[in-house]
């Protein structure tokens, strides 16, 4: 994992795996559960399972590797101390989501959809976010390294004290959300939707407060 350099008082806890994770003899199985699938302290890798309906989905203390739940639909989603690499999770729908101390590097979250999400201590790193829905969702302490986040919804979402470094948010839709402290320097802000009102707090850049000026229509002399 690459270092990123953050701002002085950043403070993300990264997930607490234990030394030991179990690696089942059919990682699959774990899936077929029906309604209610728990995956705890497991080592997961190369495993297709598209288009799941589940109403239920806890993963703790695991680590998946190259998992492919693309299209899933997911009644409550509740992940502690994850980490996912290469893994697909583009196309999936979830009532709720809870994420804390989650790390998905080189994922795909395209098209991503929770109705209630609630996030804390969480990293996205080189993530395709294109089109993914948060509208309104609850970010503490999240960090988002190299993310495309091309024509994301994330309207009204509580981005307070969050990190977006070097994330192309061009026409992602942030109107009516809450940056106090959300630190988007690096990042390229050109076509993202934005209010007036909605930067105070924000931390940016010169170059970024120059082009943020003229997205909201500031005349500079």
């Amino acid at each position: 994992m690459k270092k990123v350099q953050k701002r002085v008082g950043f403070h993300r806890d990264p997930p607490d795996l234990p030394d030991q994770l179990e690696c089942p003899s059919n990682p699959g199985s774990l899936f077929s559960g029906g309604e209610f699938i728990v995956i705890d302290e497991k080592q997961l890798h190369d495993l297709q399972r598209t288009k799941l309906t589940i109403d239920s989905v806890r993963i703790e203390g695991s680590l998946l590797e190259r998992i492919q739940l693309a299209e899933g639909k997911f009644g409550s989603a509740v992940w502690k101390d994850v980490r996912l690499v290469g893994c697909d999770l583009a196309n999936i729908r979830a009532h709720r989501m809870s994420l804390v101390r989650v790390e998905l590097i080189d994922c795909r979250l395209a098209g991503f959809r929770a109705d209630a999400l609630d996030w804390q201590d969480v990293l996205i790193q080189n993530g395709d976010v294109r089109y993914a829905q948060f509208q309104g969702g609850t970010f503490r302490t999240c960090e988002f390294d190299g993310c495309n986040f091309q024509d994301a919804d994330l309207q009204e979402a509580d981005l307070s004290g969050s990190l977006l470094r070097s994330c192309n948010l061009a026409r992602a839709d942030l109107r009516k959300a809450k940056l106090r402290n959300t630190d988007l320097r690096k990042s390229e802000v050109e076509g993202m939707l934005v209010g007036m009102g909605d930067l105070r707090g924000a931390i940016v850049d010169p170059a970024q407060a120059m082009v943020l000026a003229r997205l909201m229509g500031l005349q500079i002399s």
